[in-house]
C-alpha cells in the first residue's frame, strides 16, 4: 500500500495524462486538488509540492500551478542538495558516513550540495519532519541518505516521496525506501565461525543501545551457527549498550567472570571492542583465559590498524558512496525507490 501523498502524486500524474494537459496548462490550486480527488488540504498540498519537486509541476508565487515544460524535467535530472541525515554521536564516535563514502556520492553528483544534517537525542521524527517539510517547499530539487535510523524517521521520508536512500537495513513495515547494506547474515556467520576456530565455547554479543533490523539478522545468524555447531542458548549473552567505554567494561567483565569456558565477543562497533580489550588488559588474564574479540562495524576515518578481526565490505568506501548516488538519480527519473536494493557482500578482514 502506497503512502498517501505518493498515492496522490500519482494519481495527479495520471490526470494530467488523461486531460492531455501541456507545458504551461494551469493546473488545480490545492483546495480544488483537495476537492477533486477527496483528500484533506494537507495532503493535496504536499502531494503538489512533491509533484514540483520531481519537475512534473510549477508553483509560482500569487499566479498558480503549471504544468511544467519537458525539458525541466529530462533525464539528465539531478539532484541540488542531498541531506545526510546521521546522529552526532555514532559520527564522532564510529565515523559513520566516512570521507570515501561522501567521495562516492559526491563523484555521481557532481553539483549536489551534501548537507548533513543531526539528529537530536530527543524528537527525532519531528526535527526529521521539518526538513522534509522544507525541502518539498524548496525551489531546488533535494534527497536524503539516512544513517542508522529509526523506524519512525524511516515512515517520514518513505511517506513524503521525496528521492531517499537508507545505509542500513528497513525497519519492519517500511517498504517504500531505496536501501543499501553489507550482507548483516553473512557477517553473523563469518565472526561466529572465526570465534568457534578459536575454541570459544561462550558468545557475548555487544550491540549498541539503539538496535535495529539489521541487528536482528545479525543475531539470527549468530544463533543459527550456533545451533548448527551444537551450541545452547545458554550459551550466548546479548548485551545492548550506550556509546560509554565504562558500560561497556563493566558489563563485558561481568559476563567473563562467570563464564566458565574460553568466552567469545562479538562486539557491534570497533570502539566497544577496543574499550574492552583495555579493560581486560589490566587483569593480567592467562592467555588462555582471555577472551577472543571480533568486530561487526568498522567506519573508522583514519588509516590506524584494528587489532581485532573484523569485517571488510567487499566494495571500497568510493564505491559504496557512488551506489548510493545511483540509487538517488534513478529515483529522480522516476524509479520508485522500493525496487533499489544492494546488499555488499563481506569478508573477514585480520589485524
Amino acid at each position: 500500500m502506497k503512502p498517501a501523498i505518493i498515492d496522490l502524486a500519482d494519481r495527479i500524474q495520471s490526470d494530467i495524462q488523461t486531460r492531455k494537459l501541456k507545458p504551461g496548462d494551469p493546473y488545480f490550486t490545492t483546495s480544488e486538488t483537495a476537492r477533486s480527488f477527496q483528500v484533506s488540504g494537507t495532503t493535496a498540498n504536499r502531494a503538489l509540492q512533491l509533484l514540483t519537486q520531481r519537475r512534473v509541476l510549477v508553483r509560482k508565487q500569487r499566479a498558480g500551478t503549471f504544468i511544467a515544460n519537458a525539458e525541466s524535467k529530462g533525464s539528465d535530472q539531478a539532484l541540488q542538495r542531498v541531506h545526510l541525515v546521521v546522529h552526532q554521536k555514532f559520527l564522532e564516535r564510529e565515523g559513520l558516513l566516512a570521507d570515501g563514502i561522501l567521495i562516492g556520492i559526491q563523484r555521481e553528483m557532481p553539483e549536489a550540495e551534501l548537507q548533513f544534517n543531526f539528529l537530536p537525542h530527543r524528537d527525532e521524527e519531528a526535527y526529521v519532519e521539518e526538513i522534509v517539510n522544507r525541502a518539498l517547499k524548496s525551489s531546488e530539487t533535494e534527497g536524503f541518505v539516512l544513517q542508522r535510523a529509526q523506524v519512525g524517521v524511516q515512515r517520514i521520508l518513505e511517506e513524503s516521496g521525496l528521492p531517499t536512500v537508507l545505509n542500513g537495513v528497513l525497519q519492519p513495515s517500511i517498504t517504500g525506501l531505496a536501501h543499501i547494506d553489507r550482507d548483516q547474515s553473512q557477517i553473523g556467520s563469518l565472526l561466529f565461525q572465526q570465534l568457534q576456530q578459536q575454541k570459544c565455547q561462550r558468545v557475548l554479543v555487544v550491540l549498541r543501545d539503539q538496535v535495529t533490523s539489521g541487528d536482528h539478522l545479525l543475531l539470527d545468524s549468530v544463533q543459527r551457527e550456533m545451533s548448527q555447531a551444537g551450541f545452547g542458548l545458554d550459551q550466548l549473552t546479548v548485551r545492548c549498550l550506550p556509546a560509554d567505554d565504562r558500560a561497556i567494561q563493566v558489563s563485558a567483565l561481568d559476563v567473563l567472570k562467570h563464564s566458565t569456558g574460553k568466552l567469545g565477543i562479538l562486539c557491534r562497533s570497533e570502539p566497544a571492542a577496543r574499550a574492552i580489550a583495555a579493560a581486560v588488559e589490566e587483569l593480567s588474564l592467562a592467555k588462555s583465559k582471555r577472551p577472543t574479540l571480533v568486530v561487526a562495524d568498522r567506519f573508522a576515518r583514519d588509516n590506524a590498524p584494528c587489532p581485532f578481526p573484523h569485517i571488510r565490505a567487499c566494495l571500497s568506501p568510493v564505491d559504496y558512496g557512488q551506489e548510493i548516488g545511483k540509487m538517488l538519480l534513478r529515483q529522480t527519473r522516476g524509479e520508485a525507490g522500493a525496487g533499489l536494493v544492494y546488499n555488499v557482500k563481506v569478508e573477514l578482514a585480520f589485524p
